[in-house]
């Protein structure tokens, strides 16, 4: 029978199968209100209701169930002396995905805005949350670190907002401001109960809107009426306002506090905005007087904030966000940026476009904004004044939030646990063991982190030095949800200062840590603890070597055991490390102090919902809703009224174990892909749920709804091939994936360029077909929903010269019943696909392919290439294919440039400029003049053709002079012509932020802002100075032999010849052999900000196969590997070979053939049988042969009767040949062979004219 493994080289037109998008892949799941119904909310929505459209279950999701904490107040331990205690900070950003979707509610992929560095926030104003729906999720994380959340009213620039007014927001206004008989506000109760039940600490207004005084003082004295009402509910109300929107109702930016906008601000006895944020222009001396200003008002001066732009201006800069203008002065911080995401986590592409690597300098980028250049709070650089979002331009010279502001910690109560989780992670652990394999985020899961990142001293309590090991977050392994602490490096001394605490505690008090030691089993490593009387004096306890190598450990002891006495309060915990080698790693999983005595009894929620959204084959989604007591009217329990730190959520399918999936602080949970074990049969799960204590150690009993049946009505219609490539009248299999999944109503082929239909099938799952002409095929699939998809480019009949899947016909032996240790001669015939194919080209993101701009100049042009994309993770507008810009410009024109040919996600009709739905994965085409930037020109879109993962395509897209624009998919026509009239090059525009002495390069791959870098495989790029004609881009797609580049083609890069010396890829094409092409990344990108980047030469891969259907020089070379399952070879030849077995019984032999193409396996038709060695004969009285004598001692005498060349194996009991001697003997010859082995018990294998001549038994003694 013969084997071949399937390809799952397809993906789903309607969906873009990237494992890394900063949007999750699959379904939201949970429904929210539209902002479209908030006057209707406003007029009827009550605590313990829920808003117009939001079932029970999603509304939890909003509400969060964690007790918003108090922070320490002393100031005892600061970690340098220049930052001021009182300044707050207030991160005026979303925390959302580019759709604005996801906000913080869980999900399952890796990447999502995870923010952490919480000790140095005071409010996060949750830029995209509209007004009353802010995400547990966010709020949860944020109330266990004391910060306040707010939601934001985005009214826009210059709109006009009065009471009585038609428009949304002066109605809401109206609405919320309206009074009863009584002149009283009558919505500012209802009001302030729905934030207090939601957890909603403030609420947030873009006023930047023209109004009238009336208006505006029915608005000021409708927010002091909420700042009373609050008090009285044991609620800390608060108000955000952009200081532009005057007491008047007139916008007046950057001029501080004073008389046009103190009615706004409030007095200390009627406080009206808490955190106004100033326009980017308000300078020290506005800011000193406004600090007066505060003063004389009765306010704290803190509370007028100092704004950033970090979208539109710099980080820092000597004008517009100089923060030269703090020194000295009574005023906090603000930053604002931007509409989608917040811009930390947006830029953070510096290391490449996947979900590692964005979470990777998204972590980095954190650190150095808040902690400073040294992620070192206590070791800050001087101010600078030229500081992108760039991480190189941070580690460069930026001083750091940590300058100004000191971190801040709610660790104040016993007991304290953090196990370093930041909120996602690559798999969920639980003790250190994997207990679901799946990408995760659930920013509600994140501990409460160090307080400093990383406050690290030596010896002398110097942070300015060398030798100081580094301490890091990690997603590399974790001993709870998703990350841990990792500290690493050589050093004589490091005390890394982890947590500012004020923890009262007992002497008997446990106090733990839980690590892992990977190098050396010696921790070097003492966990230590400052008291706050004596914040420098440390008590310490040596950490013990660990026993394993890879295996947590835990080690506990009694704060006794430190020095600690009845009473004390300690301020600090932390680890030192002495003498540590310099390939030190020690991973931390757990901190804590927990009090032995204490009694906590979590209590065991009751389930109140099962939805199962979707069952798959081998999977199942869900949300589950649960309460661990029962709420009537505006109740709401937190967490810790019920011993809970958070709730393990659970599956079990039946007969099969339990199933730990996810944990999280919500009183629901919402699961995808939770794994079940695949078939029709046994698909009953029942889920659970059990809520863990503070202390992280006791846990309620699991509660478990019923079991229930999960239908199968989510089949994959993954379509796969049983062969990368197809030579032309070879059979070849198509065929769904899933093998659950109904038969297909109706399968068609036809040809990509012609439309032309090979082949048709209906009512199946697989059929087989072949194809005689040379070309590329599409795939159309009506599944049994009668759902269709087209698979471009699916299927490619390419030349035999290019090498083929291997084919093995036929496997023979000679003797399939033989005896233990006989000569048996195993042959195949087969067809063995080698060959000479085209090299491609590996584009990795965030390296990228960049050919010299000289090489294409003017208007008219044709870009053409092959790719095969290996995954998309796909940012708003899409994937970066080709684009023709330069960093030197600047915004937007860094972004976009003279053309950018991009990949995008799914369209709805109505969105983005597009009047019509498009599939995930279609091409559009787009060029300077353009400035909808982030939509495309849907006449250059390859409507209906996606560019879908695992197969070759060809794309070209072309431009005459005048404009008129085309694009071709696998050499079909798609898009165009269509002039676009604008059209123009950077060159030619007056525009200042194009820099005219630079050439913008042709790059291939590479992300930008929006945009993700490509991952893929490219052939055959080609740079013309022409728009070509539909005939020849169907030569194009041949390609052309070596000096026989047509005229106008100028760039011609076929990635055959790889220059090691200067890594640059040669130029084939007429435009000058001096541009050559190279794979490079850009350094020090900031997002939006490129003053400082630049391209760095990079290593390339070209070894491997490239567009199948063009000859080249990587060899496609057949590997042999022959199954014996216990037999072994005596001798082999081109496609045959001697084996023999060692032990009686009946064994499968064949063969195994692959190369680049894919492999084959073929096993012989009945098994081979083995008898007992015993009957084997003495041949000493063979006429034709004798041996002697037999035993021997040290060497053996053979006499061939008959002359020929003759090998001899000498062959030991288990079988392997351990000597072998060939000769040429002639007739009557006796030959002495010398036999090196040991004593034993021997079998001779006389082979003459390379087959099987006699077997003899021999002993040596």
């Amino acid at each position: 029978m013969n084997k071949r493994k399937l390809l799952l080289a397809s993906a789903l037109l309607c969906a873009a199968m990237g494992y890394a998008q900063r949007t999750p892949t699959h379904p939201l799941d949970i429904k929210d209100t539209d902002f479209g119904k908030i006057l209707e909310n406003i007029d009827s929505w009550q605590p313990g209701s829920q808003p117009t459209g939001v079932s029970r279950i999603d509304d939890e999701f909003y509400i969060s169930r964690v007790r918003p904490l108090k922070r320490i107040t002393d100031n005892v331990y600061q970690a340098n002396s220049v930052a001021d205690p009182k300044r707050k900070f207030c991160l005026w950003t979303p925390l959302d995905d580019p759709t604005s979707t996801w906000k913080a509610l869980p999900r399952y992929c890796f990447e999502g805005d995870n923010f952490s560095m919480w000790s140095y926030i005071d409010i996060h104003g949750n830029w995209t949350a509209p007004w009353f729906r802010v995400t547990a999720g966010l709020s949860d994380v944020a109330h266990k670190n004391g910060v306040k959340v707010g939601c934001v009213l985005s009214i826009p620039w210059a709109a006009s907002v009065y009471l009585g007014g038609s428009s949304t927001y002066s109605q809401i206004f109206t609405k919320l401001t309206k009074r009863d008989a009584n002149d009283n506000f009558v919505n500012v109760d209802r009001f302030v109960r729905l934030l207090k039940y939601y957890g909603i600490d403030g609420i947030g207004v873009n006023s930047e809107f023209s109004s009238d005084n009336d208006t505006m003082s029915e608005w000021q004295a409708f927010i002091a009426a909420c700042h009373k009402k609050a008090k009285e509910l044991g609620w800390e109300f608060q108000l955000h306002w952009y200081d532009g929107t005057n007491d008047n109702g007139r916008i007046t930016f950057d001029a501080g506090l004073g008389s046009h906008n103190k009615g706004m601000f409030g007095t200390g006895d009627n406080i009206v905005t808490d955190m106004m944020f100033s326009n980017y222009n308000t300078h020290k001396s506005t800011l000193q007087s406004s600090a007066s200003y505060a003063e004389s008002m009765g306010r704290d001066p803190y509370d007028y904030y100092k704004g950033f732009d970090i979208q539109g201006r710099n980080l820092s800069y000597a004008s517009s966000a100089d923060w030269t203008d703090l020194e000295g002065v009574k005023a906090s911080i603000g930053f604002w940026g931007a509409h989608s995401q917040g811009l930390i986590h947006q830029s953070a592409t510096d290391y490449g476009t996947s979900d590692v690597a964005i979470q990777q300098a998204y972590l980095d980028k954190q650190e150095l904004i808040f902690s400073g250049a040294n992620r070192n709070p206590a070791n800050v650089p001087n101010t600078s004044y030229n500081t992108t979002l760039a991480i190189a331009s941070l580690k460069s010279n930026f001083h750091g939030v940590a300058r100004f502001n000191t971190a801040k910690s709610t660790i104040q109560s016993v007991p304290f646990v953090s196990r370093f989780n930041l909120g996602n992670g690559l798999k969920f652990r639980n003790d250190g063991q994997v207990t679901f394999d799946h990408k995760w985020h659930n920013l509600n899961t994140q501990d409460i982190l160090p307080t400093w990142r990383w406050w690290i001293v030596d010896a002398n309590e110097k942070a300015d030095q060398n030798d100081l090991l580094t301490a890091e977050l990690t997603w590399d392994d974790a001993y709870w949800g998703g990350s841990c602490l990792r500290l690493k490096g050589q050093s004589a001394l490091s005390r890394v200062k982890l947590f500012r605490t004020s923890l009262t505690v007992e002497p008997t008090y446990n106090i733990s840590v839980t690590y892992k030691m990977n190098n050396d089993l010696d921790t070097h490593a003492k966990l230590f603890v400052a008291l706050k009387d004596n914040v420098t004096s440390y008590k310490e306890v040596a950490i013990p070597a660990a026993t394993k190598f890879g295996e947590w450990a835990t080690f506990t002891t009694t704060l006794d055991k430190l020095g600690i006495k009845s009473g004390d309060n300690i301020a600090m915990i932390g680890i030192t490390t002495e003498n540590t080698p310099s390939d030190y790693s020690m991973l931390v999983g757990e901190i804590a102090v927990r009090n032995p005595q204490q009694t906590l009894n979590p209590v065991a929620p009751s389930i109140k919902e099962i939805e199962v959204l979707r069952g798959k084959g081998s999977t199942v989604d869900f949300k589950m809703r649960y309460a661990s007591k029962e709420e009537t009217g505006d109740q709401k329990t937190y967490n810790d009224e019920v011993d809970t730190w958070y709730y393990e959520i659970w599956m079990q399918q039946k007969n099969q174990p339990e199933q730990l999936l996810t944990a999280t602080t919500s009183w629901a949970a919402y699961v995808i892909d939770a794994p079940i074990v695949s078939g029709y049969n046994d698909r009953e799960c029942r889920f659970g749920v059990r809520a863990v204590s503070p202390d992280g150690l006791q846990k309620s009993d699991i509660s478990w709804s019923s079991y229930q049946d999960i239908p199968y009505d989510t089949p994959s219609s993954d379509v796969v091939i049983d062969r990368q490539v197809v030579k032309p009248g070879e059979t070849f299999t198509v065929g769904l994936e899933d093998e659950m999944a109904d038969a297909a109503q109706s399968w068609t082929v036809t040809n990509a360029e012609t439309g032309a239909v090979v082949k048709t099938a209906s009512n199946t799952k697989s059929f087989d077909l072949s194809i005689d002409d040379l070309g590329v095929y599409d795939v159309t699939i009506v599944d049994s929903k009668g759902e269709k998809q087209v698979l471009r480019g699916k299927i490619h009949v390419t030349t035999e010269e290019t090498g083929a899947v291997p084919q093995v016909n036929s496997v023979t032996v000679d003797n399939n019943a033989a005896k233990v240790n006989d000569p048996i001669n195993i042959s195949y015939t087969s067809r063995d696909g080698e060959g000479k194919v085209s090299r491609g080209l590996q584009v990795k993101d965030p390296n990228m392919l960049m050919i010299p701009g000289e090489v294409q100049q003017g208007m008219a042009y044709s870009y053409a290439l092959w790719v095969k994309v290996d995954e998309y993770a796909h940012d708003k507008q899409g994937t970066n294919l080709i684009s023709k810009n330069t960093v030197q410009d600047k915004w937007p024109h860094n972004n976009w440039g003279d053309l950018w040919v991009q990949v995008r996600p799914a369209i709805s009709a109505g969105n983005n400029d597009c009047s019509q739905n498009h599939g995930a994965n279609e091409v559009s085409f787009n060029t300077f003049g353009w400035t909808a930037h982030d939509n495309p020109r849907e006449a250059m879109m390859t409507t209906g053709y996606s560019l879908n993962p695992g197969v070759w395509n060809h794309i070209c897209v072309t431009q005459s002079t005048s404009g008129e624009q085309k694009m071709y998919f696998n050499g079909k026509r798609v898009a165009g012509p269509s002039t676009f009239s604008s059209s123009s090059r950077r060159e030619n525009s007056s525009d200042y932020r194009i820099n005219k002495n630079v050439t913008a390069n042709i790059f291939i791959g590479g992300g930008g802002v929006y945009k993700a870098g490509l991952n893929a495989t490219i052939d055959e790029v080609q740079v013309w100075n022409k728009p070509l004609t539909d005939d020849e881009v169907l030569q194009a797609m041949k390609g052309y032999t070596d000096g026989n580049a047509p005229e106008g083609l100028q760039g011609y890069y076929t990635f055959e010849d790889f220059n090691k010396a200067d890594s640059t890829f040669a130029n084939h094409g007429n435009g000058g052999s001096q541009y050559l092409a190279k794979m490079v990344v850009t350094e020090g990108s900031g997002g939006e900000n490129t003053s400082s980047a630049d391209y760095t030469t990079v290593g390339a891969d070209n070894n491997l196969t490239g567009y199948p259907g063009i000859t080249g020089t990587l060899d496609v070379t057949t590997t042999r590997k022959w199954i014996l399952n216990g037999g072994r070879i005596s001798s082999e030849n081109d496609k045959a070979a001697v084996i023999t077995y060692a032990r009686t019984g009946n064994y499968e032999a064949g063969v195994e053939l692959s190369n680049f193409w894919g492999e084959d396996t073929k096993m012989l038709d009945n098994t081979i049988e083995i008898g007992d060695a015993s009957s084997i004969s003495k041949v000493e009285n063979d006429a034709n042969f004798s041996v002697y004598p037999n035993p021997f001692v040290e060497s053996v005498n053979f006499r061939f009767a008959e002359g020929g060349d003759y090998t001899i194996n000498i062959v030991n009991t288990s079988g392997a040949v351990i000597q072998s001697n060939a000769f040429k003997a002639g007739a009557g010859e006796t030959v002495n062979v010398a036999v090196t082995a040991s004593k034993g018990i021997y079998i001779v294998q006389v082979l003459k004219n390379g087959r099987l001549y006699k077997a003899v038994k021999v002993v040596k003694q």
